[in-house]
């Protein structure tokens, strides 16, 4: 426990193929976990709901602070990112540069306070470690580091910023054909299910673009299609889009966040407008997540090793759909 009994952090088991992480807390090491869980006590009781969970894959699952009956359930993931589709000095075949796998969490808790508009700052490394190679690992061919920054948790949002370094270890290509579709590079992701109107995480996307605000209805005949099939790009001044459940069925999970992201800033080798995209496939497996949904920026033909940039995003989990601005 920490900060006077208000929070809870938490090593609890997951059965994954990666690799565990090193926790360390205010400096202290505490061990080795493939799953963290961060819980915050709702005032004036004993309960502790949880609010984010941090897994070896690179994958966040965040919600808000609120503890009803039944409890509000996790959905949708955050996958930390890039990810890159293409090929590398070592991997000469396409491949998939997928999900982190976590070396280390180092958790500061100095920056809580009693008056609940303190943060936690969470410092994350996932670098190339002396390890048998996992394909598909994003480690292969960067190292990559995260400072998350989550502010208290409330009952109608759970704020989390995020700002991601990355750097080349080796010289990539990203595939251009995926490049034309906007799938080559993924500079963050969010995995999630959506089988039909009645089984889903989420159901619908929402895009912040120029000119207008366009929503995106997921029904299942879009199955095995990339989505928005005629995509427009985010609005440069102020990229948003929202990654929404507007219903409150979504068997088997029930009333799942909305993530708002927005985008900050990047540097580094990707240029221009963001474009977001999504697929789901016709999966009937409601124990696997089967929609991505990725924020791409055009990279060059090739990126050399030593090659870094940065990408700086805020996401608010909400179970409003009107999400906050």
């Amino acid at each position: 426990m920490f900060n006077d009994g208000i929070w809870v952090i938490k090593k609890q088991r997951a059965y994954i193929p990666q690799y565990p992480f090193e926790v360390l807390i205010n400096g202290e090491s505490m061990g080795m976990t493939k799953l963290l869980s961060f819980a915050k006590r709702i005032s004036n009781t004993s309960r502790f709901p949880q609010v984010l969970v941090i897994y070896s894959s690179g994958y966040l699952r965040l919600k808000t602070g609120a503890d009803p009956t039944p409890p509000l359930p996790f959905g949708q993931s955050l996958v930390l990112g890039p990810a890159i589709s293409g090929t590398s000095t070592s991997y000469p075949k396409k491949t998939l540069f997928f999900h982190p796998q976590l070396t280390r969490v180092a958790i500061d808790t100095s920056q809580l306070n009693q008056g609940g508009t303190g943060k936690m700052l969470i410092r994350i490394i996932s670098c190339h470690a002396n390890r048998s190679p996992k394909i598909g690992t994003t480690n292969q061919i960067m190292d990559l580091t995260w400072l998350l920054t989550l502010e208290e948790p409330h009952d109608l949002a759970t704020i989390l910023h995020v700002a991601g370094t990355f750097k080349f270890i080796e010289d990539v290509m990203p595939d251009p054909l995926q490049t034309k579709t906007f799938e080559s590079v993924r500079l963050l992701q969010i995995s999630t299910m959506f089988i039909d109107n009645v089984r889903h995480d989420v159901n619908a996307l929402r895009s912040h673009t120029e000119n207008d605000i366009v929503t995106l209805y997921y029904d299942s005949s879009l199955a095995n299609l990339l989505l928005p099939v005629t995509p427009s790009s985010l609005n440069c001044a102020m990229p948003i889009f929202d990654s929404i459940h507007t219903d409150d069925v979504g068997r088997p999970n029930g009333n799942t966040p909305s993530y708002r992201i927005r985008i900050t800033s990047t540097t580094g080798p990707t240029t221009g407008p963001f474009m977001v995209r999504a697929f789901f496939n016709s999966s009937q497996n409601l124990r696997h997540d089967n929609m991505g949904l990725w924020v791409f920026q055009q990279p060059p033909a090739s990126i050399k090793k030593g090659t870094i940039g940065n990408i700086n995003y805020t996401v608010i989990a909400c179970v409003n759909p009107a999400l906050p601005s």
